[in-house]
């Protein structure tokens, strides 16, 4: 690296085009100005410039020297502005969460960013896992998961509670639909699929868990918009969050049953959502509003 000193020095060197008055501009001595320039050409290892007199001119590489280092100069001032200054609708914006979730937040997402033009908003799908791996490692700065997360490193904030939902093809309808009708069907699979079905038997079939893992898997697909495209043609049931049910395309092809030997007014499944970000990194202002739509969401 270039000695900056050094650099500064040559900079104002060429700007001013006068040794004696560089050093006043720069409240040093004419010797220690031509030191500087002495040292600089001996860690680029050319000379720089031709000293005519009291005054000099520049060699080959001292104008493209000096051409580059005012680049370097613009950008590191432009560096600094931009470090100086948090606002609220500039910069990137890093998020993770479920699949279901990102289905709810991302349109509200994109409606925001719409009028701010300096703000950029990814959006990464994830189990909560690499949620939590990927906000520990600072490659995102705000997660959403479905688990209290009790680290020293880490804020966790409860937002609510996502719905849990059976869903079958609509031939189920008007059924009432049991454990043994669910395990004939068979499910399709997810990543977080097993993880909502036990989830589902504990509350609906408590006496039936010990059997519930070997449910047939009639299919797997990890992409969420996909999920219930088996179930609407009649393959399998799914497992999956309310909010991922609601944004199906084809509704009428799908139903969330009734369930046989549930108690009228029984509460449904659901499981807690948590936001979660370094405790001991400071959030950048333009993640409050953000914040603010998850909350108003959930």
């Amino acid at each position: 690296m270039l000695n900056q000193q050094w650099l500064t020095t040559f900079i104002k060197l060429v700007e001013v085009g006068h040794f004696t008055h560089t050093a006043e501009q720069l409240f040093m001595t004419q010797p220690g100005v031509s030191q500087h320039i002495k040292k600089l050409e001996q860690q680029v290892g050319v000379a720089l410039l031709y000293r005519v007199g009291k005054s000099f001119e520049l060699t080959e590489a001292g104008i493209h020297l000096h051409q580059q280092a005012l680049i370097w100069q613009q950008q590191q001032q432009q560096l600094l502005s931009q470090i100086a200054v948090d606002d609220v609708h500039l910069g990137d914006c890093r998020i993770a969460c479920s699949g279901s979730m990102a289905l709810l937040l991302y349109p509200h997402l994109i409606d925001y960013q719409l009028p701010h033009k300096q703000l950029q908003i990814s959006l990464e799908a994830a189990p909560n896992k690499r949620i939590i791996d990927s906000v520990l490692a600072n490659q995102v700065e705000l997660g959403i998961v479905t688990q209290a997360v009790h680290m020293d490193e880490l804020a966790l904030t409860p937002l609510g509670q996502q719905a849990l939902c059976i869903v079958m093809p609509k031939s189920y309808q008007d059924k009432l639909v049991d454990f043994d009708q669910l395990m004939m069907l068979g499910m399709v699979s997810h990543p977080d699929a097993m993880h909502y079905w036990l989830q589902i038997v504990g509350h609906y079939f408590n006496d039936k868990q010990a059997g519930a893992q070997q449910v047939p898997l009639r299919s797997y697909v990890n992409q969420l918009h996909q999920i219930l495209l088996p179930v609407a043609k009649g393959l399998a049931f799914a497992v999956l969050p309310q909010f991922a049910v609601d944004s199906f395309v084809k509704p009428q092809h799908i139903c969330v049953p009734k369930l046989a030997g549930v108690k009228e007014g029984k509460e449904g499944v659901s499981e807690p959502l948590f936001l979660i970000h370094k405790k001991h990194r400071q959030l950048a202002l333009r993640y409050q509003p953000i914040i603010d739509i998850i909350k108003q969401l959930m």
